[in-house]
């Protein structure tokens, strides 16, 4: 620590410095701690300076340096009141800390300015509006005015307030009809209704966008802002938890007021805005779909307005861009989701796609038929369930598919042949595609003069059949090697052209291709590939290609489920010359341990945690499986990387919010980090408390996976030994029912990590309360104290040492000791543990001696009496060379001298009764 240099840039080694400390808690890692915040001021990273200083200061580093740095990070945040806090915080530490004093003035500057900006802002405000309502006003001062209006409406709530104070909506709304205002006037709009309810009622009531959209026409660029204002509006409502979602976002009366239909008035808006303007609205209808709760009036009410046919009769009249049809595929996922609940509601939605999409299908015009495959393939992206539902009674379905493939042109082609890619994800389905439209899509793919859309399509339908055998080697229904020859013509593509639609089709295509054992051996080799793949990080990758690369990377770890081979049915399949599904070489431990330290070494946990936000649960249970796929290999080994590359904070998005199987994965991966690293650098600030429901989840006495149960408990014990709130939340979330339950299991090695959990939680006096008698006048002991004494008998030494180092904590309680000495057993249990000659159990009991004789004197005396006292004497001899056990004796003969229950005598024997 001497050498520690505020100035250093920020390194790897102060991390690692804090790794190698035996006490995370301890001086040098205030020091080590307060020294990276300096870095990372630089660095820009002021939250991160926030929680480094917080720890700091928590570890009792809390020194004029700590809390100027503090003062720092939170003025550049814009947090000024408590930047000057902590400003004269670390003046009053250190009076001569000039840079200290000099930022306190600042501060204070700071805030003046702003109450002084607070207090012109009305003036402002007044001159603006007067400027857009002037008849005489130029139209340059009155586009200024505007944008100065758009400034302050930005600025925040006081903003807003004063602009509306004004009759703001309504001169807004007059200012509508100047074309050169137009677009300011609506993003006015859009910033003085952000995230409120009360100022969006009262733009529906005074800034009508029924009106807006008979003033301004389809093709001005300001018709798609009019999307934004409907965004802003659902999204204000949906946002405000004092009421119903349901009967805000449908118009039903509300308590205090009434509140407008808006998406009766969304859907009218798709009909009179041109293409470029859809996509806004768009998106406020998804985010109405999955912020709305009560989803049963929504749905029924979406149902009964034609929702489906309406959205699909754009994609047919072609009035919608690509990125359009992603929004309308996941709308489709959302509405398909929660129809599925009423048999009622599924066959309406079934019946609106198939008397839009199957008329066409069967027409015999190609024109038509494409139509209908468009429509079609946007149901498949959303739902493959509801796209096969919609087309189960679509005769010569494969001959519609095969005809239009051979057409000549590219619109029907591109159509065909998104069709075969999409219906090819259903294991089922794809055996008939692959005997009747394999060969066509390799002749398309072949030709020359076929389009780059059309042959990534046919691409990613060939690939689907080549890993139609799911990963057994016995069960390709293509030629052996075509996996590999796909792969290679897949990588042309995204080196030669890596748009995002081509990286979108490319990885649905390795998402498949990578079942192939030797696809999955070449890909991670490829270091160029691999590169391009792990860009996706720079931002969100959207659901589609999230569901890839979650697929992909699910199939490069091997973490998807695999068949449970029982020897007796290998012999009886050889005996009835059944194909016996056979693991890859490249897929055995060895291989699978070197690709996932390359899938590291590229970067892909920080692509898991970019695709950690998406909304599908496959998704979403995909990731968890990848996560646990790295935390697991090699002893975890990778768990500093995961963690580094924001891979806690992805698992614990992930554990909310994804299937049973995703969430017991994330749990899993939550453990595992919790018991290979420090789980107070591991879960950094809140994490480390919401990790706890995770490991949690594992335990459950309902589990039957014995593995899972004891690293949930292995996970458990590490995160109470970090702290009291910690151990506190594990109390809150009803760990200590499950932990106990695990303590009476036959398996031994689940008894003692459960054993090992009390013993750090009882640290905590909520826990010790749980072992308080019901009965404070009996002190009758209750059930999971005698648990817990009789596992300090145990044959098994880890049990055992843990379940004494448990009643040493509790008995730090006079309750809890009074009840003690009125087990049956307890006398005979602590003359055995006497007997041993083990100093660390000798010395667990001594404590719990030592507690109780000085707890209260009818028990003090209840213990003296015994031969536990002469025991006490023996051992106080015995161990006379040994220190720590020599001063835990003398506090048990200090506590009884004290109750007057023994006396010090010369000679041999050191202590007596007294009379």
């Amino acid at each position: 620590s001497s050498g520690i240099n505020a100035e250093w840039p920020l390194r790897p080694g102060y991390t690692e410095a804090i790794d190698l400390l035996q006490d995370t808690s301890s001086e040098q890692a205030a020091i080590i701690l307060k020294n990276r915040a300096a870095c990372l001021l630089k660095l820009g990273r002021y939250e991160s300076v926030l929680d480094d200083i917080n720890r700091c200061i928590s570890m009792g580093g809390g020194d004029s340096k700590a809390y100027y740095r503090r003062a720092l990070a939170q003025q550049n945040l814009n947090h000024l009141d408590k930047a000057l806090m902590d400003a004269m915080e670390a003046v009053k530490i250190d009076p001569k800390n000039k840079p200290a004093i000099d930022l306190v003035m600042a501060i204070r500057r700071d805030i003046q300015n702003r109450k002084d900006r607070m207090t012109s802002t009305s003036s402002l405000v007044d001159e603006m509006l007067t400027s857009l309502s002037s008849q005489s006003a130029a139209i340059e001062k009155k586009v200024q005015a505007v944008k100065n209006l758009v400034t302050i409406a930005a600025s925040g709530t006081t903003g807003c307030e004063k602009i509306l104070a004004r009759d703001g909506f309504r001169i807004l709304r007059t200012a509508l009809f100047i074309p050169e205002l137009q677009a300011h006037v609506l993003n006015c709009v859009m910033c003085l209704i952000r995230e409120s309810l009360k100022r969006t009622q009262l733009c529906l009531k005074e800034f009508p966008l029924e009106h807006s959209l008979r003033i301004i026409r389809q093709e001005d660029s300001a018709s798609v802002l009019i999307g934004g204002v409907y965004y802003e509006m659902l999204n204000s409502v949906l946002e405000d938890r004092n009421y119903d979602y349901t009967k805000r976002v449908l118009g039903e009366p509300m308590k205090k007021f009434p509140v407008p239909s808006l998406l009766p008035t969304l859907f009218s808006y798709f009909e009179e805005c041109g293409q470029v303007a859809r996509g806004e609205p768009l998106n406020a209808l998804i985010n109405a779909l999955v912020k709305c709760t009560d989803s049963r009036v929504f749905v029924e009410e979406l149902l009964m307005k034609e929702t489906m046919k309406n959205l699909l009769q754009m994609v047919i009249d072609e009035r919608i861009s690509y990125e359009q049809s992603q929004q309308l595929s996941i709308i489709v996922s959302k509405i398909w989701t929660r129809a599925r609940i009423n048999d009622r509601w599924t066959l309406n939605f079934v019946k609106q796609c198939s008397a839009l999409i199957n008329p066409r299908l069967v027409s015999g015009e190609p024109d038509h038929q494409m139509c209908g495959l468009r429509a079609l393939n946007i149901v498949l992206q959303g739902s493959f369930e509801a796209g096969g539902d919609v087309i189960k009674d679509v005769q010569d379905l494969y001959r519609v598919l095969s005809k239009l493939l051979t057409s000549t042109e590219k619109e029907k082609q591109t159509a065909a042949a998104e069709t075969v890619a999409l219906m090819a994800s259903d294991k089922k389905m794809c055996y008939n595609l692959a005997s009747q439209c394999f060969n066509l899509l390799k002749t398309l793919y072949k030709n020359p003069d076929i389009e780059k859309d059309v042959k990534l399509r046919t691409l990613v339908g060939m690939s689907k059949m080549t890993a139609s055998s799911g990963g057994d080697i016995h069960q390709k229904i293509v030629a052996e090697g075509a996996g590999q020859r796909l792969h290679k013509q897949v990588k042309q593509y995204l080196l030669s052209e890596p748009t995002e639609d081509v990286k979108k089709w490319v990885f649905e295509a390795l998402a498949y291709l990578t079942i192939d054992a030797e696809v999955k051996f070449d890909l991670v080799m490829d270091e160029d590939l691999m590169r391009h793949m792990c860009t996706v990080n720079e931002k969100d990758p959207g659901p589609a290609m999230s569901y890839s690369l979650a697929c992909i990377f699910m199939n490069m770890t091997n973490t998807y489920d695999k068949p449970d081979i029982q020897p007796e049915m290998v012999r009886l399949a050889q005996y009835a010359k059944q194909s016996i599904p056979e693991e890859h070489e490249y897929d055995k431990d060895d291989h699978l341990k070197q690709r996932i330290e390359l899938l590291v070494k590229y970067g892909v946990p920080s692509v898991l945690a970019a695709c950690s936000s998406a909304d599908s649960e496959r998704t979403r249970e995909f990731l968890a499986r990848s996560y646990f796929g790295i935390v697991d290999s090699d002893s975890g080994k990778h768990c500093g990387s995961v963690v580094q590359l924001g891979g806690t904070r992805a698992l614990l998005n992930l554990f909310n919010a994804n299937t049973d199987k995703g969430k017991a994965m994330a749990a899993h991966a939550i453990a595992r980090i919790a018991i290979k690293m420090n789980p107070s650098l591991a879960f950094a600030g809140q994490r480390v408390l919401d990790a706890c429901r995770p490991c949690i989840h594992l335990i459950d006495s309902t589990a039957e996976n014995t593995f899972l149960v004891y690293d949930g408990l292995m996970a458990l014990t590490n995160l109470a030994s970090v702290s009291d709130s910690v151990r506190e939340r594990i109390y809150r979330e009803g760990g200590c029912h499950h932990i106990e339950y695990q303590q009476m299991e036959d398996n031994e090695a689940l008894r003692r990590a459960a054993t090992q959990c009390i013993c750090n939680l009882a640290v905590s006096d909520k826990i010790k309360e749980r072992y308080h008698p019901e009965d404070k006048e009996s002190c009758t002991p209750v059930d999971r104290l005698k648990l817990i004494f009789v596992l300090c008998n145990e044959e098994e030494y880890h049990t055992k040492i843990a379940a004494l180092g448990a009643v040493a904590y509790l008995t730090s309680d006079p309750l809890i000791c009074k009840s003690l000495i009125l087990i049956g057993s307890f006398i005979e249990v602590i003359k055995e543990i006497i007997c041993y000659e083990d100093n660390a159990l000798r010395h667990r009991l001594l404590v719990i001696l030592r507690n109780m004789i000085a707890s209260d004197k009818e028990v003090a005396d209840h213990i003296i009496k015994t031969e536990i006292f002469e025991c006490l004497l023996a051992l106080k001899q015995i161990t006379s060379q040994l220190p720590a056990l020599q001063e835990v004796l003398d506090g048990c003969m200090k506590a009884a001298r004290h109750w007057g229950l023994v006396q010090a005598n010369p000679g041999d024997m050191a202590y007596s009764f007294t009379n």
